[in-house]
């Protein structure tokens, strides 16, 4: 009996015992874990690289959104410079209609012998002597028609040099009192001087911008010319000259 008692003790203790473990486990297995801080959603797809290894992309909305970059500023190109007005002078349309003051009535002659400057043009062939020029206009009215320039002619002295010289002047404006603008043409062959060479020529063309002015009996005339060798721009140059009021 005594046995029998003791053995009973032993297996009370083993059932407290166990109990005790189990319920420790059981308490120990409920005790919440802390949840993070901050958890990332699953990945919601994936893409295979070349090695056929999934590579887990996170959806954007788990990044903080990336501050706003200012625009990359462009700068505006310089503009180039405009060009440089061309030196040539432009072909004027002949004013057949307009009317002069009546202080330019009459013929008027003059003779350019010398210039005030002469400037070769870039790359333009060398500038020879200034041949003298001349220039005949009359502002005149053929029966009862208007007054009107129904004669002008531009032309060179006489020299064995020149060729067949040809022009006209035609008006272009006024101020309706004893101003006005005029434009010539000029066109004629010319001798090389080379006396290593066989004789030839080649042409010239002036374009020449008049100004002129009634001031008495005389028209004082400045201008400004513009010159070209066998169609190259050649030399631009200026005079001054007072034409004289002749008879008709």
């Amino acid at each position: 009996m005594k046995y029998s008692s003791k053995l009973e003790g032993v297996a009370v203790i083993v059932l407290l015992l166990g109990a005790t473990v189990t319920a420790f486990a059981q308490s120990t297995m409920e005790v919440p874990q802390p949840a993070p801080r901050y958890q990332l959603p699953a990945p919601r797809y994936s893409q295979p690289n070349s090695d056929s290894t999934p590579i887990q992309i996170l959806p954007p909305s788990i990044w903080p959104p990336r501050q706003s970059e200012p625009p990359i500023s462009q700068a505006t190109p310089a503009l180039p410079p405009p060009p440089p007005p061309s030196a040539e002078l432009t072909e004027p349309a002949p004013q057949t209609s307009l009317v002069l003051p009546a202080v330019f009535r009459g013929c008027w002659e003059g003779q350019v012998n010398e210039l005030d400057w002469i400037k070769r043009l870039p790359g333009a062939h060398k500038v020879g002597f200034w041949t003298p020029k001349t220039y005949r206009l009359c502002y005149k009215r053929i029966g009862e028609g208007p007054f009107d320039l129904t004669f002008t002619e531009t032309g060179v002295e006489p020299s064995d040099k020149i060729i067949a010289p040809h022009g006209v002047v035609v008006p272009i404006s006024t101020d309706g009192r004893a101003y006005a603008t005029m434009q010539s043409t000029l066109h004629f062959d010319e001798y090389t001087v080379d006396h290593f060479a066989p004789a030839s020529t080649f042409t010239v063309d002036e374009r020449t911008n008049l100004n002129c002015k009634i001031v008495g009996d005389s028209m004082l005339v400045s201008a400004d010319v513009f010159g070209r060798r066998d169609g190259e721009p050649w030399f631009q140059a200026g005079w001054h000259a007072s034409f004289d009021q002749v008879p008709n």
